[in-house]
């Protein structure tokens, strides 16, 4: 059994020997990054067998990297029985081992694309040259910076971390109007990377005007070829000082292909930024839910049932049709047994498409393969009005329905029938696919 533990200073060598590894791209397994960020997302490892586990997140929100190891399988099976009997949630990045992972998990995982945490990587020439057109911009502002300032670029060392934690602290005085708790943790994060440069193998470097530093900047390399800027502040009247110290320390790498510069986190003026930088790789990551997991988040987003959605899901989770893309379940709807004229059926029940995906086609492109892949009857009750049009688009036409006695019953079977409560909202509109009546349907079981 993985025994995991939190992560210390004293791991970091550890750590950065057993992920210093040329096939990862992404910062989240940087050590650095491990540690300063430690007490905002428990960051822990386990170590077993020469493979390296990472974990995030409270026990209930706990999610794990990909296994650092030879034999993902072997990994991934120590990770399914540190959680079980719940299935594990993963942080997967797309690098060698995300194909693997698909092959071994796909069908029984989600695989959301989570966009405010994609990496901009960059080729590190083009950051310290800023050749040719697309970096106009950041010429002319490093050209209007050095007419306005006498500055000189220094690497931060021992004699000089002291300015750096004074600018440092200045920064955070100035936006003191958004501080929060992640703010203050990469507050206390910037101090421990300055008090601990060489044990974290860090590099950084200082923009100084006159003999004040109003910009700097703190990294580490992730392998051979990847550096990791983990922090980049300047001052508010130095605000084209970001331009000029991206620009001198991108020079002080030479060596490395790439320079990652992180996420943007959501915010669209940073993605702006991060975007004008022209990045070589936009390194995607994703969220990796097991399927029940993420069609519970996608039902209860659509209609908020509250308990009944655990009831639904327990009972019926065998009967869920979804639609994927790229491993992402976008849209999904129950299928419920049932029997009409004794005739084979099933109940379309929550039919959703995920809020971001809508007006994709996807809700159409679901309801095909249903069709395609069922010869039953099919039977829908439109929530509103309006969806009988869209419902009539895929072949269904409308039925009259009742609570009261009818002439033509719908039977639920097995789970649907366990769910079922009487209705109580009389006569209705049903719609049939597969079956056509001029009589009036006897359905008199509701799941509200």
């Amino acid at each position: 059994m993985l025994e995991f533990k939190k992560i210390e200073l004293n791991d970091a060598l550890k750590i950065q020997k057993l992920t210093y590894n040329n096939e990862i791209l992404a910062c989240e397994k940087n050590a650095v990054n491990l540690i300063v960020w430690q007490r905002a997302y428990n960051n822990m490892y386990a170590e077993k067998e020469g493979m390296l586990f990472l974990k995030s997140g409270k026990e209930k929100s706990q999610s794990f990297g990909l296994p650092i190891c030879n034999d993902l399988k072997k990994g991934l099976e120590c990770i399914f029985e540190y959680t079980a009997p719940q299935k594990p949630r993963f942080w997967v990045q797309n690098d060698s081992k995300i194909e693997e992972f698909k092959a071994l998990l796909g069908d029984e995982y989600d695989i959301s694309p989570a966009r405010d945490a994609f990496d901009y990587i960059y080729n590190r020439e083009d950051l310290a040259n800023l050749v040719g057109k697309k970096y106009h911009s950041k010429r002319n502002h490093i050209s209007a910076f050095s007419k306005q300032f006498n500055w000189c670029f220094k690497p931060i060392t021992n004699e000089n971390i002291n300015d750096v934690l004074v600018c440092a602290e200045k920064w955070y005085r100035e936006n003191d109007d958004r501080m929060d708790e992640y703010m203050a943790i990469e507050s206390e994060g910037i101090k421990t990377i300055l008090e601990n440069m060489e044990l974290l193998n860090v590099k950084g470097g200082a923009i100084y005007v006159e003999n004040e530093v109003v910009a700097f900047t703190l990294g580490s390399p992730i392998n051979d070829y990847v550096f990791d800027i983990h922090i980049e502040k300047a001052l508010k009247d130095y605000a084209a000082a970001y331009t000029v110290i991206n620009n001198e320390f991108a020079k002080t790498l030479e060596g490395y292909k790439y320079i990652n510069r992180e996420d943007d986190m959501g915010l669209p003026g940073l993605r702006k930024a991060k975007l004008s930088y022209r990045p070589e790789i936009l390194l995607e990551k994703y969220r990796c839910r097991p399927l029940r997991d993420a069609c519970i988040r996608l039902y209860d987003n659509a209609f908020h049932d509250g308990p009944f959605t655990n009831k639904l899901f327990d009972l019926c989770f065998n009967d869920i049709k979804t639609l994927r893309i790229n491993g992402e379940t976008v849209a999904m709807c129950f299928l419920l047994p049932c029997e009409i004229e004794g005739k084979r059926a099933k109940y379309i029940y929550g039919f959703t498409v995920k809020e971001k995906h809508r007006g994709k086609g996807y809700g159409k492109a679901l309801m095909e393969k249903i069709k395609d892949e069922t010869n039953d009857i099919l039977i829908l009750r439109p929530a509103e009005s309006r969806l009988i049009d869209y419902y009539k688009q895929f072949g269904f036409c409308e039925v009259a329905a009742s609570n009261q006695e009818g002439d033509i019953s719908v039977v639920p079977t097995d789970s649907f029938l366990t769910l079922c409560e009487k209705d109580k909202k009389g006569e209705y509109t049903a719609m049939t696919y597969g079956f056509k009546t001029d009589k009036t349907l006897y359905f008199p079981y509701s799941l509200a």
